[in-house]
């Protein structure tokens, strides 16, 4: 018996493993033009927590993500990026610091019944346009819902320039997700790219200016934080 508690012992470690690595999250693909042209931005000090009571501030490179707030505007009516609705929810506020400055973030949900997914999650018959904005040395936004197929889609504007956001259903493996691995920023030529999965991986193009690349990196931040409500008939 002493001989096989190794054997036995080695095979339920190599079970954990396998089991383990099956439950692993996807990675998501990333696009062509983004890898060639990017520079991954890496994320760091991020917990797995969130929530009110989490502190769930964290490093993104050279910029940091402070005073998350979840409490802000989580039910009432909001203003962001230009709407105003008593329908948002899940409204939620952080601080972005850059080397030029700090940013202060906002982003929420707003109610659309007019689509059916949240993310590409299902909640009822309803769906949240999502909207991000960042303030400080420069402004930038973020307006995206889903399109007729329910993959979303939507538009940024960072320092004076507007590109399309959309995501990405496809993982690593080639497999496609029904709901978004992360979203894709491009223009003329590519922007970057977020994955929202585990701790989070980010993508800015070297082309960008300062200035550009720091409001690009708050917006992503904003998606790396964002949190699907729960739709009416789930309450």
């Amino acid at each position: 018996m002493k001989r096989t508690q190794p054997l036995l012992r080695g095979s339920l470690l190599s079970a954990l493993i396998t089991a383990v690595s099956a439950c692993a999250p996807a990675h998501m693909a990333i696009p062509r033009d983004v890898g060639a042209a990017s520079d991954e931005i890496v994320i760091s000090d991020r917990s797995g927590m969130s929530g009110m009571l989490a502190d769930e501030s964290f490093t993104m490179g050279p910029y940091k993500i402070v005073s998350v707030d979840r409490k802000h505007n989580s039910s009432s009516t909001t203003s962001v990026a230009g709407f105003s609705s008593g329908d948002a929810q899940g409204g939620y506020a952080f601080g972005f610091r850059a080397t030029e400055g700090s940013y202060a973030g906002q982003c929420t949900s707003l109610l659309d019944e007019k689509s059916v997914g949240l993310l590409g999650g299902t909640f009822g018959q309803q769906n949240f346009k999502v909207l991000c904005e960042c303030v400080g040395p420069g402004k930038a936004s973020l307006s995206m819902s889903s399109d007729t197929t329910s993959h979303y889609r939507g538009t940024v504007s960072a320092h004076g320039a507007s590109y399309v956001v959309e995501g990405i259903y496809t993982d690593e493996k080639g497999s496609s997700i029904s709901r978004p691995l992360g979203y894709h920023l491009h223009g003329s030529n590519p922007v970057g790219a977020v994955e929202v999965l585990g701790k989070g991986r980010v993508w800015l193009s070297r082309a960008l200016d300062t200035s550009t690349r720091a409001e690009t990196a708050c917006l992503f931040a904003g998606l790396l934080l964002y949190q699907a409500p729960q739709g009416k008939m789930d309450k």
